[in-house]
């Protein structure tokens, strides 16, 4: 099933739905008797969904609850990826590599004592974490499953959805006001939760909540190519056996690099959240509104003439985990959104 909530169900019952379909996708990744990284992967995409879905409805559900098995989940997460910080360091050295030909001398000692130590270390993720794992994965899912839902409607959402936002806009500020590491990755995770939020909630309107989705994936991947460089910095920072002028100069590299994904994320960062929250807020629930309103009449008879419906392309609906999976795919070219509806619901104000 799509990774989103259909526009006239119960927001309780298609919260479970969706937990459950999620909490089902990581368990299944870690079902055989060794987790190759590619399941590992695909497990914790499907628990970055989850979080993206207990932050949303957090308002419905209580916030303390939220956020006490978003952080339960967020550690199942941390102890999947032990192995996998080599693995992008690899990719990234070699990325690198490419985009600075001259450059490669300088990464070439680090990527030796990767290289050395992934050729001595199993890929697979050991029978012990995976056990752990999948124990502490059925403890969740045995509660999340059968959370209620407080709220009705939109109003479940809004609380959760506004706060996400706001926190997107503040690390956008933070980021570029003092471009971090730290504030590069916090707003990396900002725009992380938007995109699946946005996709949660899609039905509402398909084409515009697709645009949404699109711009923040692409400047994810970005914000997230800007993250391996910086994990990278801090083993070479941090590698007993590099002379300070083999790490300085592999960490000049990855500066520049930084710089250069920086600079093409800044603006689309700026356009993702350039709305007030309390219009953004105020504009998704007036979709909600009228795109509940709407749905029935989707599959009524159409009085449109048969050669008008010749001109109508169909938008395919956007699926959170494609363009997860393939980061080298071409990015769709995001358009801006629709003004705020005048006439929307108001929400309060967290």
């Amino acid at each position: 099933m799509p990774y989103r909530f259909k526009i006239n169900e119960p927001v309780e019952k298609g919260f479970r739905r969706i937990a459950r379909e999620q909490l089902d996708s990581s368990l299944a990744e870690l079902a055989g008797p060794e987790a190759d990284p590619k399941s590992v992967h695909e497990c914790r995409k499907s628990i970055k969904r989850l979080r993206a879905l207990l932050r949303l409805a957090a308002d419905g559900l209580g916030a303390k609850k939220a956020r006490r098995h978003t952080k339960a989940l967020g550690e199942i997460g941390r102890l999947l990826s032990a192995r996998r910080d080599q693995t992008v360091m690899l990719e990234t050295i070699g990325k690198l590599s490419n985009e600075f030909p001259d450059g490669a001398a300088a990464l070439a000692p680090f990527h030796a004592m990767l290289a050395a130590r992934a050729a001595i270390e199993p890929e697979r993720l050991d029978p012990h974490t995976a056990d752990l794992a999948r124990d502490l994965l059925i403890q969740e899912a045995k509660k999340i499953t059968h959370f209620g839902i407080k709220k009705q409607g939109f109003a479940a959402l809004a609380g959760g959805l506004e706060e996400s936002y706001r926190r997107g806009r503040k690390a956008s500020q933070y980021a570029y006001d003092e471009p971090t590491d730290e504030n590069f990755h916090e707003l990396r995770k900002a725009v992380q939760w938007h995109w699946r939020q946005m996709a949660l909630l899609g039905r509402a309107w398909p084409d515009e909540f697709a645009v949404r989705v699109n711009a923040a994936r692409e400047l994810s991947q970005l914000l997230g190519d800007d993250h391996d460089l910086a994990v990278l910095v801090a083993a070479v920072s941090a590698a007993p056996d590099l002379a300070d002028e083999q790490k300085d100069a592999a960490i000049a590299l990855c500066r520049q690099q930084q710089q250069v994904l920086r600079a093409k994320a800044e603006y689309r960062v700026k356009r993702l959240f350039c709305e007030k929250t309390r219009d953004f807020i105020k504009r998704a629930a007036a979709y909600w509104d009228y795109g509940r309103a709407l749905d029935p009449l989707v599959d009524a008879p159409s009085l449109v003439h048969s050669s008008d419906q010749a001109d109508h392309v169909e938008l395919a609906p956007v699926d959170d985990r494609a363009g997860e999976a393939n980061k080298t795919s071409a990015p769709t070219k995001p358009r801006l959104a629709a003004k705020s509806v005048a006439s929307a619901p108001s929400q309060r104000r967290a």
